[in-house]
């Protein structure tokens, strides 16, 4: 059957195009995989779909476990619940062979034009402009993780975040102007926004919501903030929606200043981790946001969905996109592959009809999901080029004094080295089209994969060279799992609770592991589990995000990021209560790493790699010091640190790309919305 069509079982409506199941009118949110096993059964009813051929149809060429489809099925059944012409589940499972859809299954092609706004966009042709803006050689587009672009409401002036020998701030270049010019007092800012009268430009700085007048002047503070900000939009009523964090839902705050307040809430049920990227609908009332889902290797796999301000309620218009907006309707564009793409949106009934086109492909993108582009009312868009850019990365081994000792390329994204404790062999996390750990042999120069089964990360060595622990989220949530590397056999849950989780630390003795917990509440918490009383309990938990946590080797200490000053810094903490809290770096700093005697600590601040002497024990160390600096890559998704330690003083391991081509030019659109 067509997968453009729709098709209607008991009371629901599946929508292949849209990627939507809805309940009558009420849609039903769910993840991406979840969709496309669903899709697979309901075009075939009646039919017994083996697994293999739905592992084909649904993973296509990855290789992952029959149990990660057995979750799926699971989670679909619960979504749907019995059916009512039936004895039993809409889903039967045929013993050793698969799956069978028992329910009749009414498919029809979907409609076109279903409301004024897709008829008057129909009838609309224009003609299309595409103009380049150069920009300084001295301030070039940085593509950071956040958004680093936005237009005025009358499409005239340009704000940037752009990149320099100095560090990142904001330019200002309007469209009949032939420079664009710095904006001062907005060092380290990103996240740019204008207020709706165009009178003001918001953005974030400091650990500061903040805003300036787009006229000039010093900046105002609006509110303080505990992490790093996944955009924010200023609303006609004079309100700024803003997501507070990476694993945040969305929170509103006057734009005069006040005690900011939530507005979303995360289903945690429904593998909702993140709300992100919020734009108001032209009605000032309306929100369009992305939601990131606990299955999804990118944020592709993406939802957009609509909340009210005076609501607290939101639901999903549109799979498999993100960062979407509506400057005007009927036009609702949004990211995909390094694509925006763009679908007609009726703003009262808030739902999307017709079918996706594309507007411009090769536009600049973060792995954050973050579309580097901007659109105004009037139909200019701007946007940065360069498309889904993902540089290839090494392996690199650098001596005590930073100098190269080898260098060993690899495919995919390699992530968070951890060197085993005999010295022989490093786990390395892979982001492909999944998130997978294999193991880097040293002496052999070759990599071995280690998991199959849902996403794997944060793998991190126990007493032995012959014990790994992980985050995966084979069976839904991010659980802690341990496996042996010279094993075939499955990983071993360890711990398991409702909330992401992200492995941390095992103590010397193998007694107690250190992790990281992701509450929709608190944040991220340091979170410790007995393996003797199978027990957890919480050792840092605080509004602020804590982090990274690294136990001593005579197990009497653990190293922490934390966020709490207003920026990461790295603190210490004594064991097993948590008592003594010191802060270590002076300067902010992030991914702790012990050496391998326990004599100093090690952590990072932008290119530098700092070493703390503690012989003498924490509390009364020496001052920090610049060991050497380094051009590699940061810890980003889970804040652990993307380097380690070689045993013997060997130096250390870190991970390095090659460089994105430096963006020197901004191309504007004009007419782009108003195509079909």
């Amino acid at each position: 059957m067509p997968t453009d069509s729709c098709y209607e079982f008991g009371p629901f409506r599946l929508d292949a195009a849209r990627r939507t199941l809805c309940r009558g009118d009420e849609p039903i949110s769910m993840t991406a995989r979840a969709f496309d096993v669903l899709l697979a059964l309901v075009q075939r009813p009646g039919q017994t779909v083996d697994k293999d051929e739905l592992l084909r149809l649904v993973w296509l060429d990855t290789i992952v476990e029959e149990g990660n489809l057995t979750q799926q099925v699971f989670t679909i059944r619960r979504l749907l619940g019995p059916d009512p012409g039936q004895r039993g589940d809409y889903i039967l499972t045929v013993p050793r062979r698969g799956y069978r859809f028992v329910a009749h299954v009414n498919a029809r092609t979907a409609h076109s034009a279903s409301s004024p706004y897709e008829h008057a966009a129909a009838a609309v042709v224009s003609h299309v402009v595409r103009l380049a803006m150069p920009l300084p050689g001295d301030a070039p587009f940085a593509r950071v993780a956040e958004r680093a672009l936005t237009i005025s409401p009358d499409g005239r002036t340009v704000v940037y975040v752009a990149g320099g020998a100095a560090g990142v701030r904001l330019y200002r270049r309007a469209l009949e102007i032939l420079e664009a010019t710095a904006i001062p007092q907005t060092e380290g800012a990103t996240n740019p926004f204008f207020s709706p009268d165009a009178e003001w430009i918001g953005f974030t700085a400091a650990r500061r919501l903040q805003k300036i007048r787009a006229g000039g002047g010093p900046p105002q503070t609006i509110c303080e903030l505990d992490g790093d900000v996944r955009g924010a939009t200023w609303s006609t009523s004079g309100v700024i929606v803003f997501a507070a964090g990476p694993a945040s839902p969305l929170w509103l705050v006057e734009a005069d200043g006040g005690t900011p307040r939530p507005l979303t809430t995360l289903r945690f049920e429904a593998g909702e981790r993140t709300h992100r990227w919020p734009h108001m609908l032209p009605d000032g009332r309306g929100i369009l946001f992305t939601i990131g889902h606990a299955d999804a290797t990118s944020f592709d796999e993406a939802s957009l969905a609509v909340a009210d301000l005076d609501a607290a309620d939101h639901r999903i218009v549109l799979s498999h996109a993100t960062d979407g907006r509506c400057p005007r309707a009927p036009s609702l564009v949004y990211g995909r592959q390094g694509t925006l793409m763009a679908m007609s949106f009726d703003p009262h009934r808030r739902e999307v009809t017709g079918w996706p086109r594309t507007v411009v492909a090769g536009i600049a993108m973060s792995a954050t999901g973050a579309v580097h582009a901007a659109c105004a009312p009037t139909g200019v868009l701007v946007h940065a080029p360069g498309g889904v850019q993902v540089p290839r990365r090494w392996l690199l081994t650098l001596a005590s004094d930073g100098s190269a000792v080898d260098r060993t390329p690899c495919e995919d994204a390699i992530e968070e080295p951890r060197v085993s404790p005999d010295g022989g062999s490093i786990i390395v996390g892979r982001r492909g089209r999944g998130s997978d750990l294999w193991l880097y042999a040293r002496a052999r120069r070759a990599f071995r994969r280690l998991t199959f089964d849902g996403n794997a990360f944060a793998g991190i060595w126990g007493t032995r060279s012959n014990t790994i622990t992980c985050s995966s989220n084979s069976s839904g949530t991010a659980d802690l799992y341990c496996l042996q590397p010279d094993r075939s056999a499955a990983p071993v849950l360890l711990v398991q609770t409702e909330f992401d989780k992200v492995a941390g630390s095992w103590s010397p003795d193998g007694a107690t592991l250190a992790y990281t917990e992701y509450h929709p509440d608190s944040g991220a918490d340091i979170w410790m589990f007995d393996r003797a009383a199978g027990a957890t309990s919480a050792l840092v938990r605080t509004r602020f995000n804590e982090y990274a946590p690294t136990i001593s080797p005579d197990g009497r200490y653990l190293a922490y990021t934390s966020e709490e000053s207003g920026r990461a810094e790295v603190y210490v903490v004594a064991l097993p209560d948590g008592s003594g809290k010191c802060q270590m770096s002076t300067d902010g700093g992030a991914e702790p790493v012990w050496s391998r005697d326990g004599q100093e600590l090690f952590y990072r601040v932008g290119r530098r790699m700092m070493r703390i002497d503690i012989r003498r024990g924490p509390y009364h160390s020496g001052v920090p010091t610049t060991l050497f600096e380094h051009h590699d890559v940061p810890g980003a998704v889970t804040g652990l640190a993307n380097y380690d330690v070689l045993p013997e003083g060997e130096g250390f391991v870190v991970i390095v790309e090659d460089d994105v081509p430096v963006v020197g030019a901004l191309h504007v659109t004009l007419g782009a919305l108003d195509t079909r």
